[in-house]
């Protein structure tokens, strides 16, 4: 007699083994698994993984916009009883693009390349060849820059593409611009405490340097205008769009950069001011209507791109992933090499936008270039960096 056991389909496959990874997470992280070619994003901790048993050992590998951390080695078997629970942690030796309350020189700091002959960093997508910075042999010692891009509020809705559009321009300041790693604050998803520091962070670092600074500042975000004074203000993300008390005043920023020592500063505002979002819907459902804020003009020695005029909105370039302003101000650093003057800058923009958007969204999208009243008669001949 022969007894033929069958096994099911599922006892032939391993059991899933679980990994807790416990820890801090102020921020959204990426983990690889292993040479299985797969990630998952970790928004909070503790977070359990979930391998076949048959990869293990494996190797976790962890990336973020703001830290870089340590990788984990997962063996076969746990080291003691409580199982396979691992700490993620911060690599101390590498310092923080930004994100974490540190003092000066820290927030300085950004981390090295992946790979550094390639002039390629964690979190850009070269596949898109508008990201493909080109590499010069410009030495921008004197410039510094601050990049800030909102994109995953809290309360109201996501600026799509937002974080892209901050990687993407942190390539350009770096590879084409040649801006030391040493000069750039890149930031992403700040609140409103965190937007307030980041500013007085890189305004510090240039007063240090006894006015031979050019500073440029990026941001891509909401921003919102107050509904009774029609003031303009950049939107944090834990704002909703209703109170602009905590919200940062374009008002305030361009007197703190008017207080500042500088050469020059650049302002570039991929955002707009009406209420409305990135695809033409309000911020606040409820508000219903644009609104056309005020003018805000700066003083001393700034000049300030601004993605939109009046009540329009600024749009989102989908098959390019990026803002519509932000793609053209990359564009056109892309073929020139970032050797372009400010003037060449501003008609090439505000022409392609202006017709992109009509061709695409069928709305009007008309950037401005606001001119503090000292620059007036010179800007146009003006270079992004020093």
């Amino acid at each position: 007699m022969f007894i033929i056991i069958a096994a099911s389909p599922w006892d032939l496959v391993a059991k899933p083994q679980k990994i807790k990874l416990t820890g801090t997470c102020n921020e959204k992280i990426v983990v690889s698994i292993g040479e299985t070619g797969r990630k998952e994003v970790i928004s909070a901790l503790p977070y359990i993984l979930e391998v076949d048993k048959n990869d293990l050992p494996l190797r976790l590998k962890f990336s973020s916009d703001n830290f870089i951390y340590y990788d984990i080695d997962i063996p076969k078997k746990p080291f003691d009883t409580t199982g396979h629970v691992y700490l993620v942690k911060i690599n101390e030796n590498f310092m923080p693009l930004y994100g974490r309350e540190s003092n000066q020189s820290n927030n300085q700091m950004m981390p090295a390349p992946v790979n550094s002959d390639s002039n390629t960093y964690e979190g850009i997508d070269k596949s898109r060849g508008i990201n493909k910075a080109p590499v010069t042999n410009l030495k921008a010692n004197k410039t510094l820059a601050l990049i800030i891009s909102n994109e995953n509020y809290e309360i109201a809705a996501n600026v799509e593409n937002a974080t892209n559009d901050g990687l993407a321009f942190k390539e350009y300041c770096l590879c084409t611009l040649g801006i030391p790693q040493e000069n750039i604050i890149h930031a992403t998803n700040l609140s409103y405490g965190r937007m307030k520091k980041a500013i007085k962070d890189i305004l510090g670092i240039a007063d240090m340097m006894s006015g031979e600074a050019n500073l440029i500042i990026y941001y891509a975000g909401h921003g919102i205008p107050d509904n009774n004074t029609k003031d303009a203000f950049l939107m944090p993300i834990d704002a909703d769009g209703t109170d602009t008390e905590v919200c940062l005043s374009l008002n305030s920023l361009y007197s703190n950069i008017n207080n500042c020592d500088l050469n020059l500063c650049i302002v570039f505002l991929d955002a707009c001011f009406s209420g409305a979002q990135r695809g033409g819907d309000m911020i606040v459902a409820a508000r219903g209507v644009k609104l056309k804020p005020k003018e805000t003009a700066p003083n001393g020695k700034t000049i300030v791109f601004s993605a939109t005029s009046g009540d329009e909105a600024a749009f989102s370039h989908k098959e390019e992933e990026h803002g519509l302003f932000t793609y053209f101000l990359l564009k056109k650093l892309q073929d020139s090499k970032g050797k372009t003057t400010l003037g060449e800058l501003a008609e090439y923009i505000k022409e392609n936008v202006g017709l992109e958007s009509r061709r695409i969204n069928k709305a009007a999208q008309t950037p401005t270039i606001i001119v503090s009243s000292a620059l007036e008669s010179s800007w146009k001949r003006l270079t992004l960096t020093k």
